[in-house]
């Protein structure tokens, strides 16, 4: 678990939310260790528990919360092949040109470039694929390597 802040509004037990970097007045602030820096940027985090202990935010003066936090689990797509749950792969990439489509982002999910090294969490279940790919949905968590 990392502890982080988190806009009070928005702290839920369960939300997720992705971290997109810092903002120039972040390097002014004294909770940055805290906020930005145990954090990895473009990675997504689910809030686990509220701790209480408020903080002012500098851009706009709301209110942000102490959170434990851990990395979310991601909904991507993989090729259809037998698995078991909680196995280690390296997902192949996908070929998708089809922005239209309801799984696209699934598909080209921008964490998980070529190759990545992914644990399968579940499956969620089988798509179709608007280009006859056979795919399945799961819910996977990235492996740094």
């Amino acid at each position: 678990m990392v502890i982080t802040l988190v806009e009070k509004n928005i702290a839920k037990i369960g939300y997720i939310f992705t971290h997109v970097g810092e903002t120039q007045t972040c390097e002014f602030c004294l909770l940055r260790h805290v906020c930005i820096d145990s954090l990895e940027k473009n990675k997504s985090y689910t809030i686990k528990s509220i701790m209480g202990k408020e903080h002012t935010y500098l851009i706009d003066d709301s209110k942000m919360i102490v959170c434990n936090v851990e990395e979310a689990n991601y909904k991507i797509t993989i090729q259809n092949t037998k698995f078991l749950d909680n196995i280690v792969i390296k997902r192949a990439s996908i070929n998708c040109k089809e922005v239209i489509c309801e799984y696209y982002e699934n598909c080209l999910h921008p964490n998980f470039e070529e190759q990545a090294k992914i644990k399968i969490i579940r499956k969620i279940k089988k798509i179709k694929c608007p280009l006859d790919l056979n795919l399945i949905l799961i819910e996977a968590r990235k492996i740094d390597e």
